[in-house]
């Protein structure tokens, strides 16, 4: 588990300082980037990967929005805003049998596939292991999950359906908050 820990804060690390990562948690209706923390956000995800198809990154006044076909099967947005601490906002959606969902293996799976991308993406694996270790903790509009100190998790909504769907927030906390 420490391990795993050590894994995720290098991985954030190097995701934020490579810039792979862009500005948030400052109100969305900041129009201008210029004095973030982190500048403007730029997209994560490299379109010319294999294993991402139909990539498109657009920066809008307070926000970043990326979005992609991941394995052919699921639809991924990222919506990235603030300024000063990380807050991104991962909507996957992938069509399904009207069925219940394990929302906890289904939000692992989408994390490793994520992480499965590349050597830059291994953070969202470590991510993954985090949650797969504490997935009893899991739920749809539950409590968040520390990944670490100063990385927090939640799973925003999920709703099953023909076309399932699920939004996580992974984001910095306060010292305060902890």
């Amino acid at each position: 588990m420490e391990r795993t820990l050590a894994v995720i804060i290098l991985s954030f690390g190097l995701w934020a300082l490579t810039g792979l990562i862009g500005c948030t948690s400052d109100p969305p209706q900041r129009e201008s980037f210029e004095d973030c923390l982190y500048g403007a956000p730029e997209p994560i995800f490299d379109g010319s990967l294999p294993g991402i198809s139909q990539h498109q990154f657009k920066l809008e006044p307070g926000r970043g929005l990326e979005r992609f076909v991941l394995n052919q099967s699921t639809v991924v947005q990222i919506e990235q805003t603030g300024c000063d601490q990380i807050r991104q906002e991962f909507t996957f959606s992938w069509e399904a049998a009207n069925r219940q969902e394990d929302w906890a293996q289904q939000v692992i799976q989408k994390y490793r596939e994520l992480g499965e991308l590349g050597a830059p993406y291994l953070s969202f694996s470590a991510i993954s292991e985090v949650l797969q270790s504490r997935q009893e903790q899991l739920r749809p509009r539950g409590e968040a999950i520390s990944l670490q100190p100063g990385l927090a998790f939640r799973i925003k909504v999920a709703e099953a359906g023909q076309q399932s769907k699920l939004v996580t927030v992974l984001y910095e906390t306060a010292p305060e908050e902890e």
